[in-house]
């Protein structure tokens, strides 16, 4: 548009492209110096970096949204009263600032958690992204009048951008192979809290909940890329689309940093003569305007903070955990100071009940009636012994036994022979070593079965205690005993 000062031709010199990089590389310090502390930011820091990108992209918005003021404005008469009430760009440049200030908390949410298929795509669109301006600004040359141009080139070649960014993030994805997980667990747990170490509750709270996300997210791409590869492929493409929007901002941005003293100046005419445009001046309303709006991040961030921080002191947990643990929180039970998760170990003493009914009655319809056996034997010998012990053998037995200190030894000798007399308890020796071996067998099955259900990488916030009778664990160790003691 070349009513607006961004609307000169662009420079296609040498030392705009030098510009243009310098630009770009300052703003991917920036962004990887984030992602590299981001894990450690307080929301003081975090409130500045999104006040300064907002500032950045904020011009990029505005300068579309005046471009479309301009063309309603040429269906209006100069002297009426509507075309003198439009002038104005208060309302644009806040509309511009809100669209701003959402892209920029998606990108710097996104930037936190790349890896390096999302660098890689950074990188390539900051590259191609001078080569697809020159196809915009071609492109516009023909399809668009003068005055809106550069406003078409502008969003043809944002356009065209996230095009580029989309086909290689589709090259990428294609190539790698879905997630898989077992659970939404699990899955949250491969998953860390990019804000993890912040002093922020707030930034704490806002990184639980994307970890969130990203987990339901990548479940439903993992059942997505089971039923169709493509689907799979497709939907990780507008994704990262999404997420790197703000950065197509930006990039635009870099390639047009006129827009930026469009933003402070009065509202030209499309017939405005170009003298007229040449005088125009800044306007301290405007002015005034963007450094309050730039201020709006850093009071908005702090103030949240304060809140953020005197409701988790108040609830004793902030509403980022609460909310996880609803959705995700393992229910767990705390048996001799260990934490165990509760469903498994309700499916462990479901299994190991009917093992241990199976004992017990092995125990009582096999053992206890051999054992009932011996016994009624062993009382119809006694008799034997009785008569051996008033015998008169017996008698001159128990004196000499009186001398040599023996008699006590002699006696239960004696006894244990005439009750054993005639008596195999060979069977029931054998039946007894099978259960004591089941039994010792059950005991360690349970223990390691219960180690196997300990919960060691969920962390605490993340569990919910349930109440666990200990007598149930103990009837299962003891069964075999009881059953024994019983007979």
């Amino acid at each position: 548009m070349h009513h607006l000062s961004g609307n000169a031709k662009p420079e296609v010199s040498a030392r705009f492209y030098v510009r243009y990089a310098l630009s770009v590389l300052v703003l991917l310090a920036v962004l990887f110096c984030f992602a590299k502390f981001a894990n450690t930011l307080p929301m003081l820091v975090f409130s500045l970096v999104l006040a300064l990108l907002t500032a950045i992209a904020t011009p990029t918005f505005a300068y579309v949204l005046f471009a479309t003021k301009l063309h309603n404005r040429g269906l209006l008469n100069e002297t009426g009263f509507f075309a003198k009430a439009t002038r104005g760009k208060t309302i644009r440049i806040l509309v511009s600032f809100v669209l701003s200030l959402v892209a920029m908390v998606g990108l710097l949410f996104s930037v936190a958690r790349w890896g390096q298929a999302e660098w890689v795509i950074a990188l390539v669109g900051a590259a191609a992204c001078p080569f697809v301006f020159m196809l915009a600004n071609k492109i516009s040359a023909h399809e668009f009048k003068l005055a809106f141009k550069e406003t078409g080139t502008l969003v043809l070649g944002g356009t065209l951008l996230t095009l580029a960014i989309g086909v290689a993030s589709a090259v990428i994805f294609a190539n790698t192979p879905a997630p898989q997980f077992n659970s939404v667990l699990e899955s949250y747990l491969a998953n860390d809290n990019p804000f993890g170490e912040s002093p922020s509750v707030l930034l704490t709270d806002a990184g639980l909940l994307t970890t969130y996300t990203d987990t339901v997210l990548t479940c439903l791409l993992s059942h997505v890329a089971d039923a169709s590869w493509s689907g799979y492929v497709g939907a990780q493409v507008l994704l990262t689309v999404f997420s790197i929007g703000g950065f197509v901002n930006l990039l635009c941005a870099c390639m047009m940093p006129d827009c930026v003293c469009e933003l402070f100046l009065p509202l030209a005419d499309v017939d405005e003569p170009e003298e007229s445009l040449r005088q125009r001046k800044p306007q301290v309303g405007l002015i005034v305007l963007a450094i309050v709006l730039v201020a709006v991040p850093l009071a908005a961030g702090l103030g949240a903070e304060a809140k953020a921080a005197e409701i988790e002191s108040i609830e004793g947990v902030s509403q980022g955990k609460q909310f996880v643990q609803d959705q995700i929180g393992v229910a767990v039970y705390m048996i001799d100071g260990k934490t165990y998760d509760q469903e498994a170990v309700e499916m462990v003493l479901a299994d190991m009940a009917g093992e241990s009914s199976e004992l017990t009655n092995r125990v009582q319809n096999t053992l206890v009636p051999l054992i009932n056996a011996s016994f009624d034997k062993r009382i119809q010998n006694i008799d034997n012994y009785l008569d051996w012990y008033y015998s008169l053998s017996a008698d001159y037995e128990r004196v000499i036994r009186t001398f040599t200190g023996s008699l006590e030894e002699g006696i239960e000798d004696q006894l244990a022979a005439s009750l054993a007399e005639g008596i195999d308890d060979s069977e029931l020796n054998d039946e007894m070593q099978t259960c004591t071996e089941l039994a010792a067998k059950l005991q360690e099955e349970l223990e390691t079965r219960l180690a196997a259900c300990e919960v060691t990488t969920v962390p605490d916030w993340l569990q919910k205690p349930a109440e666990f009778d200990l007598k149930r664990l103990t009837e299962i160790k003891e069964a075999s005993v009881v059953c024994v003691t019983r007979g």
